[in-house]
């Protein structure tokens, strides 16, 4: 009896391995959790409907993931380092200055954001109906922090006595600059994409500034 064409070959159907065809059946149910938790919200991701709307079907669901909660934690990640690594890229392009720098970072991450709202949605907004993805947001705004800090650190060149400032400071940013893009998305600030980037690099130039002079007040320098 000959083989129908198109057989499994060693693993490979159709000219498609096996490791590439589950390479394949893992992106389709991230972009199902993306298109079904970021429209519907957290609780509307369940397996049986990421798998309907990913055409894959549950057994297939088990060898990439152990269950939705880890399916929503591999998204959150992949959300998050892609909107880093779009704000890191940019700066890496520009000149070592300090508003250039913070524009082009901000313009990178909150258009990557925007530009698909499903994807802030995922990785702040829906948290707050799981866990999994609480804990997630939680790293997710030390991640960012640290990566402000990093730059901030270099671009400030401020003492190491203002370190611990700094890095509060960072944190407030970032969480500051979240919800405010968060605010956007829901239609409640009036203001046009350019403009909430703007409003964004101002605060995040004008508290950097502020820092020196925060730390004076907050920790002054023992009396002699």
């Amino acid at each position: 009896m000959t083989r129908a064409t198109g057989a499994v070959r060693g693993g490979t159907y159709r000219g498609v391995s096996a490791e590439e065809r589950r390479a394949q059946r893992r992106q389709r149910l991230l972009d199902a959790a993306l298109e079904i938790v970021g429209t519907q919200g957290w609780s509307a991701g369940t397996l049986r409907g990421i798998c309907e709307q990913a055409k894959v079907g549950p057994r297939f669901f088990y060898e990439s993931f152990a269950d939705t909660d880890e399916l929503l934690g591999a998204l959150h990640d992949e959300l998050l380092d892609t909107a880093l690594g779009e704000a890191l890229g940019a700066m890496a392009g520009a000149p070592v200055e300090l508003r250039v720098r913070t524009e082009v970072a901000f313009q990178a991450m909150i258009r990557y954001l925007t530009d698909d709202p499903r994807r802030a949605r995922v990785l702040f907004s829906e948290a707050y109906g799981s866990e999994t993805l609480m804990r997630r947001r939680f790293a997710a705004m030390q991640t960012i922090s640290a990566t402000v800090l990093e730059a901030s650190r270099e671009l400030l060149g401020l003492p190491a006595q203002h370190e611990r400032v700094l890095n509060a400071v960072s944190l407030l940013v970032s969480g500051g600059v979240t919800e405010l893009v968060l605010g956007w998305l829901n239609g409640g600030l009036g203001l046009d994409r350019d403009e909430l980037i703007a409003i964004s690099v101002e605060f995040a130039l004008t508290i950097g500034e502020a820092v020196e002079s925060m730390t004076r007040r907050i920790s002054p320098p023992a009396a002699p």
